[in-house]
């Protein structure tokens, strides 16, 4: 059986990517959506980026944005994919482009119009807030799209659960992993990762 990818999301300065990357993240997260308390600037990504080791992809967040819009700053900042949450846009172009579904207890949200995207990710009844959902869920979507993910309040405590559940492709987590301050929290990121890989 595969390792499962894990996604840290929601890094806001270079020294965090640093260590996402150095405690195994597979890819990091960098949040554009306008009413996000994680949001970034078209700069402080570029320097996430910088700090990246070149392996590691670093994706791209969006909340009701036009494509042209994440294609440009992709372009911009060196995106290595485009997240989007809310509306989601009509698939084109060449990077690899993710949605978001968020889910209420065992409703999706939306299960149609997925077609061209390279990853669903499954989330709670409302993206970041740190709400689970029944991970169980995310077996009848897998078979459908070519990647699942499953977020919405994981932590180092609960992960290894979501993945027997769910047998997910990937888990993505971005509050599980910080501190009081808001930023990532050196031991919560490495028993995240941990958690993450000893599920399989």
């Amino acid at each position: 059986m595969t390792s499962v990818r894990i996604k840290l999301c929601g890094v806001r300065r270079p020294e965090d990517a640093i260590l996402c990357a150095e405690a195994g993240a597979d890819e990091v997260g960098v949040i554009f959506a306008a009413h996000s308390r994680r949001r970034v600037t078209i700069e402080e990504a570029r320097r996430i980026r910088a700090a990246l080791p070149a392996q590691v992809p670093l994706v791209g967040v969006f909340q009701d944005a036009p494509l042209e819009e994440a294609l440009r700053i992709a372009r911009e900042v060196g995106l290595a994919a485009l997240q989007f949450h809310g509306k989601l846009p009509e698939p084109a172009g060449d990077l690899p482009l993710y949605a978001a579904v968020q889910v209420n207890g065992r409703d999706l949200a939306r299960t149609s119009s997925l077609a061209g995207f390279r990853r669903v990710l499954l989330d709670g009844p409302s993206g970041g807030s740190g709400v689970p959902f029944a991970w169980s869920v995310a077996r009848s979507v897998r078979g459908s799209v070519p990647e699942v993910f499953v977020a919405g309040g994981l932590t180092a405590e609960n992960v290894a659960e979501a993945i027997r559940e769910a047998d997910p492709h990937g888990v993505d987590v971005a509050s599980g992993i910080e501190g009081p301050d808001g930023f990532k929290d050196r031991d919560r990121v490495r028993a995240f990762v941990r958690a993450a890989r000893g599920a399989r």
